[in-house]
């Protein structure tokens, strides 16, 4: 949950490209994906800082408004989909209300029973919808999948360690645009040492899947967990043989969660407080 500053939800996030950053589960084919999404991530980017310079330019004018009482906001996520938002008057109430339903949020898994805390606050609650199509995402995000390595070795650095260095609040208020260099300095360091050690890899591919199509050598299966760390499943000989069983990890291990949602009891999990 966070106060919004900027006068309008922002558009642009990179957390919305973050979620479709493509899975490493078919060696070459995921990495052409991985840079076909390089394309539509800098757009994103170059848009969020676009939008961030616009918010910036009009945030006098906005804090004057907000400071006649003309409302502020509180926004509630869902594993970062917006579930809802609080307007209320003042500042001051924006964060005595933060801190209420932070811990009304801690002990129930939604707003029920919180009607008497909102109108002591004259506070308006609106739900807003998380739509389908983006909490699959964040299914596929949570899910464990299985894939193939074929590469000769685990990689050591990667893109989506880079694009976890960025700060996942980046320009929601002034003092975080600045508190967020160090982090894109970081970023872009990460991102030159797993084009690096990709680089490599791709050099020495073409030797490593002649031995495997050749049997030499068997194909690694292994199972990746959303934090990332690998368990190594079964050494599969035969191409067609890896390939039905890194579907099958897929499968096994898919995350089914409903839409969670506050205009009714949610039976989705408890909501992230920020």
């Amino acid at each position: 949950m966070r106060i919004r500053w900027a006068p309008w939800s922002r558009v642009m996030r990179l957390r919305v490209m973050g979620d479709r950053w493509p899975r490493l589960s078919e060696g070459p084919i995921s990495v052409a994906l991985r840079l076909a999404w390089l394309v539509p991530f800098t757009l994103v980017l170059l848009g969020c800082w676009l939008e961030l310079l616009v918010i910036f330019a009009l945030m006098p004018l906005v804090l004057v408004v907000r400071a006649a009482n003309r409302g502020w906001r509180l926004e509630i996520s869902a594993r970062g989909c917006r579930a809802g938002v609080v307007r209320v008057g003042t500042l001051a109430t924006a964060r005595r209300m933060r801190s209420a339903l932070r811990e009304h949020l801690g002990s129930n898994s939604g707003l029920d029973g919180a009607e008497a805390l909102l109108a002591g606050e004259h506070a308006k609650f609106t739900p807003v919808e998380i739509k389908a199509q983006r909490w699959r995402l964040v299914e596929k995000k949570l899910s464990p999948y299985g894939r193939r390595r074929w590469f000769l070795w685990r990689r050591k650095t990667s893109f989506e360690y880079a694009l976890d260095s960025l700060p996942s609040g980046l320009g929601d208020d002034p003092i975080s645009a600045i508190i967020a260099i160090p982090f894109l300095l970081l970023f872009a360091v990460l991102f030159c040492a797993a084009a690096a050690e990709l680089a490599v890899q791709i050099a020495l591919m073409p030797f490593v899947v002649v031995l495997r199509l050749c049997h030499v050598l068997p194909w690694p299966v292994e199972l990746v967990r959303p934090n990332a760390a690998v368990e190594p499943s079964a050494l599969i000989r035969g191409m067609a043989a890896s390939v039905r069983e890194r579907r099958a990890l897929t499968t096994a291990h898919a995350l089914r969660m409903p839409v969670p949602t506050l205009r009714q009891e949610p039976t989705a999990p408890a909501f992230q407080r920020s």
